[in-house]
């Protein structure tokens, strides 16, 4: 048994092992992901951000009340690029009005264009009906030039918008700084990059509290994985409950078997005895002795009879197969106790009082099966009362619904431990190795089949070094 027990275990533990360490690392990836995506949201955010807090200061710039023939403000500037040829210089005019369109007009030298003569080229894009973005390919432009300034308060409220559009609601604060872009940032850091005056500038959000964000977004997962861990939780506790279970049965089926064989050897070995000297030993010339010898045999053979009874009637008890062949019959209660207890008074030291306090004294059940669970607990009282005086109390009380009895005595007691399992089949209290009472651990599970199948029920309190109380009620009909 504990061999197999250690191999259950072996393949118990690693399993449940193996499926925590996955949940964690799902748990893990989960997380990641979500803080991935969370960073590409807010990262795309501030670009948006950026790029309309741009176009948005072109307002803030005075025109110079210049138009163009259609009506459209002109804002110009020059930027200028050095090409391979150091003799070559291309100046880029810019132009934007309210109109859908950019308008970018580039003049290059007589030297990049056309020798002979300068050249002029004019292409303007429309934004209606394309994929183009407008406010990213202005801004774009707009960057190239010094005279747009961001406005940092103007951008904060933009950005704002922007996370409150896509179900951010962190604070957050933006700073800026010089240095090349990094692949990597903390977690509730992003940044893109903006050139001014010729210069990468680091635009930076750091965010708060950006953890619980990223927990919340993953809940769902947690409180499955939760479950999971449970539930396996839960396998293992009962499947070690029903390991220590069935180690406890097949230590009781093990002390069984030991007490059922003493208890068969006892009276074989008496019969075998007694029948040798009757036979060998010239017994039957002695009618007295045989006589006595046959009676000894006799008695020998009830007990046999009798416990055979017992395991077969626990049997069909357990399948419910047993039905009572006895009829109904109304008992007076004090007559009854009173005619099956007389037989326990003449052994030795044993002394059972009977308390009745009830009003009606008739009650309609089995009385063989009452003598057998009356019997089963007084003979239990005196064995397990192991000082000269074995004192026993049977008291009966009544209330409107059902009589109670208590079977009290002052024997060795039972520990609080054992007391859920003393009901149980072939349960016998742990006492090493040796047993100082006889007994085959099926007296208290057939009183409690017995107590049920009358529609009553049975308790036992007990206090080691005091003595132990049986409880029973029946209902009165």
């Amino acid at each position: 048994m504990d061999k197999l027990i250690r191999r259950i275990w072996w393949i118990v533990v690693p399993t449940a092992l193996c499926v925590l360490t996955f949940q964690l690392y799902w748990l893990r990836t989960s997380y990641v992901s979500q803080e991935k995506s969370f960073a590409q949201v807010a990262t795309d955010a501030l670009q948006k951000a950026h790029d309309l807090t741009l176009v948005e200061s072109v307002k803030q710039i005075n025109p110079g009340g210049k138009k163009d023939s259609s009506g459209r403000i002109k804002l110009s500037s020059s930027i200028r690029f050095k090409n391979e040829d150091k003799g070559m210089v291309d100046s880029l005019l810019k132009a934007t009005g309210h109109q859908s369109g950019i308008r970018v007009i580039s003049s290059f030298s007589n030297k990049g264009i056309d020798k002979d003569s300068n050249a002029v080229l004019e292409k303007e894009i429309k934004t209606e009906g394309s994929n183009v973005d407008y406010t990213r390919l202005l801004a774009n432009v707009l960057a190239m030039s010094d005279l747009i300034e961001i406005d940092t308060a103007r951008l904060a409220k933009n950005y704002k918008k922007e996370l409150e559009s896509r179900q951010i609601t962190l604070p957050f604060r933006i700073s800026g700084s010089l240095g090349d872009l990094v692949m990597e940032y903390p977690a509730g850091y992003v940044a893109i990059p903006v050139v001014r005056q010729g210069r990468t500038i680091l635009l930076t959000a750091q965010f708060e509290n950006v953890s619980n964000l990223l927990l919340v977004k993953i809940l769902w997962p947690i409180l499955l994985s939760f479950f999971l861990v449970l539930l396996i939780i839960g396998c293992i506790w009962i499947l070690w409950r029903i390991i220590i279970r069935q180690k406890r049965l097949e230590e009781m089926k093990n002390d069984f078997i030991s007490n059922i064989t003493h208890e068969l050897k006892t009276p074989v070995a008496i019969l075998r005895a007694t029948n040798e000297a009757l036979l060998s030993f010239g017994g039957m010339n002695d009618a007295e002795k045989t006589e006595r010898y046959l009676r000894l045999g006799q008695d020998e053979i009830h007990k046999l009879q009798g416990l055979i009874e017992n395991i077969m009637s626990m049997t069909k008890l357990e399948h419910g197969q047993e039905e009572f062949a006895e009829t109904k019959e109304e008992i007076v209660l004090p007559t009854f106790l009173q005619s099956f207890i007389t037989r326990f008074t003449g052994l030795p030291g044993v002394q059972i009082t009977l308390d009745i306090q009830i009003q009606n004294d008739r009650l309609e059940s089995y009385p063989d099966t009452l003598k057998t669970i009356f019997s089963n607990l007084l003979d239990n009282a005196i064995k397990y009362t192991t000082t000269a005086e074995k004192p026993v109390l049977l008291q009966v009380r009544e209330d409107q619904q059902q009589y109670t009895f208590y079977i009290i005595d002052k024997g060795i007691g039972i520990d609080k431990h054992h007391l859920p399992y003393i009901f149980d089949k072939f349960y016998r209290v742990p006492q090493g190795n040796i047993h100082e009472v006889k007994g085959h651990g099926l007296g208290l599970s057939q009183v409690r089949k017995l107590v049920e199948r009358l529609n009553g029920s049975i308790q036992a309190e007990s206090t080691p070094g005091k003595g132990t109380t049986f409880t029973i009620q029946l209902k009165k009909s």
